[in-house]
């Protein structure tokens, strides 16, 4: 399976030697059986010419591991991968608690500081191109602010569908049509970027279906060319754009896409650990620290950001129970026979932590914090807190064990690790049986009618995307490009008219190529071409106007909003 060949206070370096780089799906699968000896790890894939370097990295939403990559190329500069690797070196008389150890690894694999320098330089734009915005009376600079933002979360947008070639095929559309408005203009006109050719763009481009866009000037329809419909109310016309004429300078532009042109944008939420990347979580962080942490975020009523962590147990609690009651529908077994004599495989690691040290002899002082060096405790323990989850460590090993969790409702109610369980599930399915999945898991369907940010829909994405590429995988490859499942979920931020704080909408974006057929949000959460669209439940439908007195029904799933879903949830 592999070699340890590095290891410190539990954080496990493993090499595997192959005759090339596997699968992703391979690379997933080597990586939790490592976690079998050690929760936290790296893990080294050796081919000949080149190394791949993986870090296991937790979710935000703590449901499941994302891969993050760091290649070694004989021959080739590595500079970036040895700069992290002498950052996690470590002597061998160095005096680290396990949590020491782990917090240098994740300082330097992890994806975070990323995206939290992204936001800093983000917010120095922002305010740059409010001071550009004019057009607005200066005593009403909060709808200055606010209209930067509008302007900032689409220019955001379209530069993660540019990247993906939906807009004509070019990386670097919004800069070439820049370039080819000035040529218009003759550069004399030093303004006409934003007014003639982004508001066009914006409303009646990506704003409006191709047979109700009118074009005022046919040169500006034909720079822009042809682009997809995007539903949702992200492109249509703002209440600020009805109440002012407004001026943007081309060069505020420039600026704004030198910086953008800095990052590496891409939908794909694999993290490759370059330096640059980002992915649609940075719209749910700018989000989170407007809403959280910004002066005007806390005034305003009614805005709340849900941590990462809440949707993410929230949404492993209600999905993967419903999953499980469509294959046991079917016919295949419950999950929960792969507990018995699993022993800890299934439990949170964090719940075993430090139990490789004895307590302490006397009395414990139930109060008092653990002394660091002992490295026995979570973070902010006392040893009431150290001792109770002991405890609880070595009840659920033993239920577990002796096969007294034999459905996935008492699994949920263990509180234990559903994801890693559904995984192992998956993997060990014939091709027959993975039909069979593969059907039940198109059969779900997600719906957020408050989705705000998006947060419980991105978490959604982190609970479905390890199942599909398990199942994906163990399906006939004749068949793959068929059943794409569904590309990738974007957090694209739009603006509330009525709280004026941003939000987002969350877009199915096709991993096709969609710059000729308009994209639109079926009622299953599924992007459509036009010719398969369906329309959304207006704002004052049953569903918009009283989503409480509605049920949401999805085959197999179905319970009140606002309500807990018909099992008991307890954590445990």
């Amino acid at each position: 399976i592999g070699q340890c060949v590095a290891e410190k206070r539990g954080v496990m370096v493993w090499a595997i030697g192959l005759p090339e780089i596997p699968s992703r799906a391979e690379q997933h699968r080597k990586a939790r059986e490592l976690r079998q000896w050690s929760s936290d790890q790296l893990v080294v894939f050796a081919a000949p010419t080149e190394q791949l370097w993986l870090w296991p990295e937790q979710r935000p939403s703590g449901t499941g591991w994302r891969l993050v990559d760091h290649h070694y190329r004989r021959g080739e500069g590595n500079d970036a991968l040895l700069q992290r690797l002498d950052h996690v070196r470590f002597g061998i008389k160095e005096k680290l608690t396990g949590p020491q150890v782990l917090d240098r690894v994740r300082q330097s694999f992890n994806v975070d500081k990323v995206t939290k320098r992204f936001y800093t330089e983000f917010r120095k734009h922002h305010q740059a191109l409010t001071e550009q915005i004019k057009g607005i009376p200066a005593d009403r600079e909060r709808d200055r602010r606010w209209y930067a933002s509008v302007l900032m979360n689409r220019l955001m947008f379209i530069y993660f569908i540019q990247c993906k070639g939906f807009l004509g095929h070019d990386p670097d559309y919004l800069r070439t049509l820049l370039n080819q408005i000035r040529e218009i203009s003759g550069g004399h006109d030093l303004h006409s970027y934003f007014g003639d050719l982004l508001i066009p763009l914006f409303h009646e481009g990506l704003g409006k279906h191709p047979s109700e866009q009118t074009w005022d000037d046919p040169d500006i329809c034909r720079i822009v060319g042809q682009v997809p419909y995007v539903d949702g109310g992200i492109f249509e016309r703002h209440d600020l754009e009805r109440d002012y004429e407004m001026e943007i300078s081309d060069s505020a532009f420039e600026s704004l896409f030198d910086f953008f042109d800095r990052w590496r944008w891409h939908l794909d939420e694999r993290p490759s650990g370059e330096d640059n990347e980002i992915n649609p979580d940075i719209l749910g962080f700018i989000f989170e620290q407007y809403v959280n942490f910004t002066e005007k975020g806390r005034k305003e009523k009614g805005a709340y950001y849900t941590k990462p962590d809440v949707t993410g147990y929230m949404s492993v609690s209600t999905i993967i129970p419903a999953v499980v009651d469509r294959l046991v529908a079917r016919g295949l077994p419950d999950p929960c026979v792969l507990l018995p004599n699993s022993r800890d495989r299934y439990l949170h690691s964090v719940l075993g932590y430090g139990r490789e040290a004895d307590l302490p002899d006397g009395d414990l002082e139930p109060g008092e914090f653990p002394d660091p060096a002992l490295d026995i405790a979570l973070p902010g323990e006392r040893w009431c807190e150290v001792t109770h989850r002991r405890d609880r460590y070595d009840e659920l090993v033993a239920l577990v064990d002796g096969g007294g969790v034999d459905n996935i409702n008492d699994a949920v109610t263990a509180n234990l690790d559903l994801a890693g369980l559904m995984e192992d599930y998956f993997s060990q399915m014939s091709a027959d049986e993975c039909e069979v999945a593969f059907e039940v898991l198109r059969s779900l369907t997600v719906c957020d009618p408050t989705c705000g940010s998006g947060a419980f829909l991105l978490s959604a994405l982190d609970v479905l995307e390890p199942m599909y590429t398990v199942v994906l995988e163990s399906r006939p490859r004749d068949r793959r490009l068929d059943c794409r499942w569904a590309g990738r979920l974007v957090a694209c931020a739009a603006v509330s008219s009525e709280s004026r704080v941003p939000s987002q909408r969350s877009l199915l974006a096709a991993e096709d190529d969609l710059s000729q057929q308009p994209v639109r949000l079926g009622p299953d959460g599924r992007g459509r071409r036009d010719s398969q669209a369906q329309a959304l439940p207006e704002a004052g439908s049953p569903v918009g106007r009283r989503g409480t007195d509605r049920a949401l029904a999805g085959p197999g799933l179905q319970y009140q909003v606002g309500e807990s879903p018909r099992r008991d949830r307890r954590s445990g």
